[in-house]
């Protein structure tokens, strides 16, 4: 891929030196002659563009001489269109005016739906943009997931300041793996478990440029992880972000953040770079839950529900930095803060005016982050994630290679157990991809087809050592067809998957976009879209707690008539070690590819100047539905590990009814995790054991609303409403299974943007309350109403103020049961443009 490249800079940059070219720079303000920042200004039909500094200024290099046109665009403002004759020798001026205008959110162009640019309005999907000014004031934050909140349809839960899984259309779990979520076409999520560490970021959120949001199936293009949607993320070309920024910021929680960034160009223009670096430090939420009473999870819950919470057993280690008092086990001290510290280069090269070479890398390191999964919570002392990448983009084609890797140097704890897991991961993908039109660019047809490589070890401590230090290949390839029919257009896609982990995937896609009008799009589609086992799915081994379950031996033995068919039976060994049975989280090796068939019907419509509506139904359809974490034995969950039976020394005539009299005082005492869970391992011992499986089919709809709404030309309204419900149409575990998803969740946020300098910004987001089961957490997550705040002011062309506060009435909730109890965190910051 490396030698490509070079070959190809080498073969275009001779023939690009040639040309006469001339720099062409100017400033750009609004009628009251304040410089606005971030306008994109372009040079048409060649692909030369930059963005306006924060005092208004851009600087385009390598113009060809001659009359050419300027395209200035920035959100919230009408574009405009020069006219500059460029001549050799002197730089030349062109200065502009741009008028305010509501956002026409129709007109964005996005990516993600076709792998090619759409208007969003026309885009074959359920497509939302954050908008840059949501990213920007929250920024100081460091939390992306927070911009997703006003997204309908998409589930944002939280536990601590960094630990966020998002989800769209149902079944999160405490560990979602469903929502791909790409940088530049590198997955984010980590290769053991598919999950994003959104704490370990390597670019400051405000940095990352334009992030889509696209909703339901996506393997038709992207394979088995976009399973309920995909995250796109398209950081700016270093050109376009030219100078230096700092930014300063802290608040509560003792929160302190810095980052650098400086951008240039080199080598006659041809040369774009971009570096950052970024710290920032941050207590937590997060409490210790290790008092042998369980007072603590308790006491944790109370200010959040009135129901008394039912603790899955007190941890045996507390946070990093803190003690455990040996007679109460009460965690004793102040926990150590989360610790963030990344950087990033990147280097872009412009082989012609449609041609880049983009080589870029990074690392960013998080120290003392807890994670909270369906087996309970861990904590990681130092987490590391390096990657790089290098790419080469002419207009629709391109190719592209990346790494991404994941360093645990003092592994993990297991706070449950005090088991130090280990994991290092390497991640190497190569894509390649072509965009052409035909039939006089009415028709367009885009194919692509990936190879990627996951090299895991845990060194025994999170996978059997039979399947660990493994190295897997996953191969795909994908088309999609488009055409339109006079104000029909017919889209037709089809994705292969395959690895030796899963049988081969196909995964078709079909739509019909009707537009009665230019500025309205009717949409029927149908796509599928599958989710593959993940390794710890598949091979874990983990032992998670032990049980004491002597009182039921005692019970039996003391019993007239079971006493006696146990007295072959040594005392204290009727389950092996009837004081200490294991408590075991297995893979299932047997487990089957989840499939989903999604039927959507959507209206995307700008009503005038001011007013952007959605409107999306859908109906699911879920079969192979792998369940979350439950006791082994039910239902047969796992076939390796059957229902326990009692030893071959108890008389043949007494086992059934020892096994059903074990069965009834588990139940009886209470303990139905273990009366589901008991079974024997492969050596023979007793143990409790959860695992997942393939168990049923379950049917999901619902209905997803978002308007904007321009009531000045500096005054906005944004809501969204979202509508769930399910079905469990078949279900051999006989419980009811939990979509751990509120039927009901909306968000009504206003901005205003004045022309002094001045922003503010007010959101309600309003959550039905819900039931949760995930693993070891089951219980009730009570409705909530979150209310956040922001306010900006720019003293001058360079230097902008700004604070922001997220929960600010500080309600106390969880938003997932085992997840911690969230407050109020007020943070306030400065950016200066040097």
């Amino acid at each position: 891929m490396a030698k490509l490249a070079v070959i190809f800079i080498m073969l275009v940059a001779p023939a690009a030196s040639g040309q006469s070219v001339a720099t062409v720079a100017g400033k750009v303000t609004d009628p009251d002659g304040r410089p606005l920042r971030d306008v994109v200004v372009s040079v048409q039909d060649l692909g030369i563009s930059t963005a306006t500094s924060a005092a208004g200024r851009y600087i385009l290099h390598g113009v060809p001489i001659g009359q050419r046109v300027l395209q200035l665009r920035r959100l919230g403002f009408a574009t405009r269109e020069l006219t500059v004759e460029v001549t050799a020798g002197t730089p030349t001026t062109a200065n502009a005016v741009l008028d305010p205008q509501p956002v026409e959110l129709g007109a964005i162009l996005v990516e993600g739906a076709s792998r090619a640019p759409d208007r969003m309005l026309d885009a074959p999907a359920a497509v939302d943009v954050v908008q840059p000014a949501t990213v920007a004031h929250l920024s100081i934050t460091g939390q992306l997931p927070l911009a997703l909140a006003r997204v309908p349809g998409l589930d944002v839960v939280q536990s601590g300041v960094n630990d966020f899984n998002v989800n769209a259309r149902g079944f999160m779990t405490s560990f979602n793996r469903k929502m791909l979520v790409l940088q530049d076409g590198r997955d984010l999520g980590t290769a053991l478990v598919i999950r994003q560490t959104w704490g370990a970021l390597s670019e400051p959120i405000e940095d990352l440029g334009r992030i889509e949001i696209i909703r339901g199936p996506g393997s038709a293009l992207y394979g088995a992880n976009a399973y309920t949607g995909v995250i796109n993320i398209t950081t700016p070309a270093a050109r376009d972000v030219v100078g230096t920024k700092l930014t300063l910021g802290g608040g509560e929680l003792g929160t302190a953040r810095t980052d650098i960034r400086h951008a240039g160009m080199g080598l006659r223009d041809r040369l774009g770079y971009r570096v950052n670096f970024g710290y920032s430090r941050s207590n937590d939420w997060t409490s210790a839950r290790t008092a042998k009473d369980r007072s603590d999870w308790r006491e944790e819950y109370a200010p959040a529900t009135s129901t008394p919470p039912t603790s899955p057993g007190a941890e045996r280690v507390p946070l990093i930095g803190q003690t455990r008092d040996s007679l109460t086990g009460q965690a004793l001290g102040t926990p150590d803060p989360l610790v963030r510290t990344y950087g990033s280069a990147r280097f872009d090269y412009y082989a012609t005016h449609s041609s880049m070479v983009t080589i870029d890398g990074g690392a960013a390191q998080e120290e003392n982050p807890v994670f909270t999964s369906g087996n309970g919570r861990t904590q990681v002392p130092q987490l590391l994630r390096p990657w790089a990448r290098l790419a080469w983009d002419a207009g629709g084609s391109g190719v592209s290679a990346w790494y991404t890797g994941l360093v645990l140097p003092d592994g993990q704890i297991r706070l449950s157990t005090g088991t130090r897991l280990e994991n290092s991961e390497r991640v190497l993908h190569l894509e390649a991809r072509s965009s052409r039109t035909f039939g006089r660019n009415a028709g367009r047809l885009v194919v692509g087809a990936s190879i990627q490589n996951n090299a895991v070890n845990s060194n025994g401590t999170v996978l059997v050592p039979a399947y660990d230090d493994r190295s897997d290949y996953y191969y795909g390839s994908f088309a999609q067809l488009e055409y339109p029919l006079g104000r029909v257009r017919l889209i037709g896609a089809l994705r292969w998957d395959d690895s030796g982990l899963f049988t081969s995937q196909v995964s078709p896609k079909g739509a019909i976009l009707y537009t009665p009008g230019k500025e309205h799009a009717l949409r029927l589609s149908v796509n599928r879209a599958f989710l593959t086992p993940n390794l710890t799915g598949l091979f874990q081994a983990s032992q998670t707690a032990v049980q004491n379950l002597t009182a039921v031996e005692n019970t039996l033995r003391a019993d007239p008539t079971l006493g006696p068919a146990l007295a072959a039976v040594p005392n204290g060994e009727l389950f092996t070690n009837s004081a200490a049975v294991p408590q075991w989280t297995f893979g299932n090796p047997h487990l089957l590819p989840q499939t989903m068939t999604s039927y959507e019907a959507g209206y995307k419509g700008q009503l005038g100047r001011r007013v952007f509506v959605t409107v999306d139904l859908y109906d699911a359809h879920i079969q192979n539905f792998t369940s979350g974490l439950h006791p082994a034995a039910k239902a047969r969950l796992n076939p390796d590990y059957p229902p326990w039976m009692s030893p071959e020394t108890v008389a043949g005539q007494y086992r059934s009814a020892v096994d059903s009299a074990v069965q009834s005082l588990l139940l009886g005492a209470g303990n139905a995790s273990a009366a589901d869970g008991l079974t024997r391992l492969g050596d023979g011992t007793t143990a409790i054991v959860y695992s997942s499986g393939n168990v049923g089919v379950v049917d999901e709809w619902g209905v997803e609303v978002g308007a904007n709404l321009s009531l000045s030309k500096a005054l906005s309204l944004s809501a969204s409403y979202t509508w769930y419900n399910f079905a469990i149409r078949r279900n051999p575990l006989g419980d009811d299974l939990s979509a751990n998803t509120p039927r009901h969740k909306g968000t009504v946020a206003l901005s205003y943007t004045g022309r002094r300098g001045l922003d503010l910004g007010l959101e309600t987001r309003v959550v039905a309350g819900y039931q949760w089961s995930s693993g070891i957490y089951e219980g009730y997550v009570p409705p909530c109403q979150t209310v956040n705040a922001n306010a900006g002011y720019r003293i001058n062309s360079r230097l902008r103020v700004y604070a922001t506060g997220t929960n600010l009435l500080n309600q106390q909730r969880f938003q997932f049961y085992g997840g911690s109890v969230l407050g109020r965190r007020v943070l306030a910051g400065m950016t200066t443009n040097l």
